[in-house]
């Protein structure tokens, strides 16, 4: 009786058949999901960390070291010998990314080499040699993909969208990370960062497949049991109050690529965040998955308004994206360059419509839900996370991205609390976060249209994001 209550103290069943939690003693979470269907298994280490932990002193050393980390450790001297040890146990779809919240490493293999896959990235998450020789090397590699950047049209409105949303930390939104400091930096740089950061208390271990979550949970606790946290506490950088801009910002990009016909123009917003307002965003879920429907009064809204000149309503988008420190609100649209109204003309009445008429509508439960709406849109909602856990992989990767931008508790959770969402709700998270609220009015126009209109545009308060003001690391 007592082996077995201490078993359960770390284990926990979920509401999601088949799928186990457990979390050891030094912190480290696991998290299996089991599915017998092939002979195969899923192996991913997650570490709360990318984009949104960098300061400017440290903006693309986790890029740097996600690169290092199949470069050698305490078992395998190179990355020869790193890829040969993969390469026996037959391992697919190796890879590792640094995203905006997430630092993760993963591969399949066949299951009966789970535990060999589970002590090959012990090795390689623990022990990393960070050879100096090597570091060199990888140092090209990750200034030539942010040198990339600088000349991607999409990245540069992105990067010139990020930073004038994000004034005080636009290197949260970069997962590449500054060039002066990927190249300054030492293996020492990189061994402090992983210290702060790469521990079991900041670390997730994800299995899927064919396996049994109690070796699972034998095997990782054999193997990372005596992984040790270092003193203090893992060190993230207080997220700065959303900015309360006292008007507007008005930016154009001049894309080398958009046709003279058209041109695009977005309102941009901060949205709830995982970290701090995790509570609003499942209203916000409902929100952007109504708005997405062409059939709803959101799209429609637009698309009447015919000085705009907006083809249809699949023309017309809103969304909402969780993220740990930088979730964002966006309603965009594309209009043909037509009618009585010249393209700085248009935008100015398509940021008039979303102020006059679609808040408006928005405030209102009875004009912005018909009858029934609410729970379609809650089905639909539901049918997608059926769809998108209909394989281990799917559920680990879902369950990953979430766990590292509002916590596990988030993503069990998620179904309970998307069906208490309420029409009174989704009217209070417009009212929090896009009622009044000032952001960025963002427009792309072809070069043909900005040498006809790009001072009409300067008079109405527009200013140019070029490949030369855009990026905050440039």
């Amino acid at each position: 009786m007592f082996l077995f209550s201490i078993f359960t103290f770390y284990s926990q069943e979920t509401d999601f058949p088949g799928v186990f939690r457990y979390t050891l003693e030094n912190g480290l979470e696991i998290f299996v999901a089991e599915n017998s269907a092939a002979p195969l298994a899923y192996i991913e280490i997650g570490v709360r960390a990318g984009a949104v932990t960098q300061t400017p002193e440290t903006a693309g050393l986790f890029h740097l070291y996600e690169h290092m980390l199949f470069k050698g450790n305490a078992k395998y001297a190179n990355q020869v010998e790193v890829t040969d040890a993969m390469s026996k146990m037959g391992e697919i779809n190796r890879n590792g990314s640094t995203g905006l919240d997430l630092v993760n490493y993963y591969f399949t293999i066949p299951s009966s080499q789970v535990r060999n896959g589970l002590e090959f990235w012990s090795y390689a998450i623990r022990t990393p040699l960070l050879n100096e020789v090597e570091l060199e090397n990888e140092k090209n590699v990750v200034l030539s993909e942010i040198n990339a950047d600088f000349t991607n049209p999409g990245k540069i409105r992105r990067s010139g969208l990020n930073k004038v949303l994000f004034p005080a930390g636009p290197w949260r939104l970069d997962p590449g990370g500054d060039p002066n400091v990927v190249k300054n930096a030492t293996p020492a740089d990189l061994k402090k960062m992983q210290q702060l950061y790469y521990v079991p208390r900041n670390s997730a271990i994800f299995v899927g497949g064919d396996v049994h979550h109690e070796d699972v949970y034998k095997w990782v606790k054999e193997i990372y049991g005596d992984w040790k946290n270092p003193q203090g506490t893992v060190e993230f950088e207080p997220v700065p109050t959303k900015t309360p801009f006292n008007k507007l910002q008005k930016k154009i990009y001049v894309n080398p690529g958009s046709s003279d016909s058209m041109l695009q123009a977005g309102l941009y917003l901060r949205g709830p965040d995982g970290e701090t307002d995790a509570e609003d965003t499942y209203a916000a879920d409902v929100w952007s998955k109504l708005v997405q429907n062409p059939s709803e009064v959101f799209a429609t809204t637009f698309v009447e308004e015919k000085s705009l000149f907006i083809p249809d309503s699949d023309y017309v988008a809103g969304s909402y994206v969780t993220a740990r420190a930088s979730g964002l609100i966006a309603i965009a649209t594309a209009m043909m360059n037509q009618g009585e109204l010249n393209p700085a003309e248009k935008v100015e009445k398509f940021y008039s419509v979303i102020q006059k008429k679609l808040v408006p509508i928005m405030q209102d439960k009875e004009k912005f839900f018909r009858p029934g709406i609410l729970n379609s849109i809650k089905q639909q909602l539901e049918d997608s996370r059926v769809y998108q856990l209909e394989t281990a992989t799917s559920i680990l990767s879902n369950l990953s991205s979430l766990w590292s931008s509002c916590g596990s508790d988030y993503f069990f959770g998620y179904d309970k609390n998307i069906g208490n969402v309420t029409e009174e709700d989704v009217v209070a998270f417009v009212n929090k976060y896009i009622s009044g609220k000032n952001g960025v009015l963002l427009v792309t126009v072809s070069p043909g249209i900005w040498a006809k209109y790009g001072e009409e545009f300067k008079k109405n308060g527009f200013s140019e994001i070029t490949s030369e003001n855009a990026f905050w690391n440039k």
